[in-house]
């Protein structure tokens, strides 16, 4: 049984911004995320209508997602984030994931 837990970040970039928003989210999970204890992977993907940018991440548990948010530098990221778009986040844990050749699966 998988304990990960999944954050999905859907967001809707202002009128052209949706690169800059896709960037200042790649650069924030190669910088901030991706050193945070618990964390596990994340991507990045841009829509191809022109606004959407979603952020998919793997954390070892929702505690770590905690951690992560009461840090102070996220609410200067967020300000940030939220100059560029909105967005709303779901949290959920991982029933199933693949990666390199290795299934991850909670049987039901």
């Amino acid at each position: 049984m998988s304990t990960a837990v999944t954050l999905i970040n859907v967001f809707t970039a202002k009128p052209g911004k949706q690169q800059d928003l896709a960037k200042v989210l790649a650069e924030g999970t190669r910088n901030f995320f991706s050193r945070q204890p618990g964390s596990l992977s994340s991507s990045v993907v841009v829509g191809g209508d022109g606004s959407k940018v979603v952020n998919i991440s793997q954390w070892r548990s929702a505690e770590d997602i905690a951690a992560f948010r009461n840090d102070p530098r996220f609410a200067g990221y967020m300000k940030t984030i939220l100059e560029l778009g909105a967005g709303e986040s779901v949290m959920r844990q991982t029933t199933y994931s693949h990666a390199g050749g290795i299934e991850n699966q909670e049987a039901k």
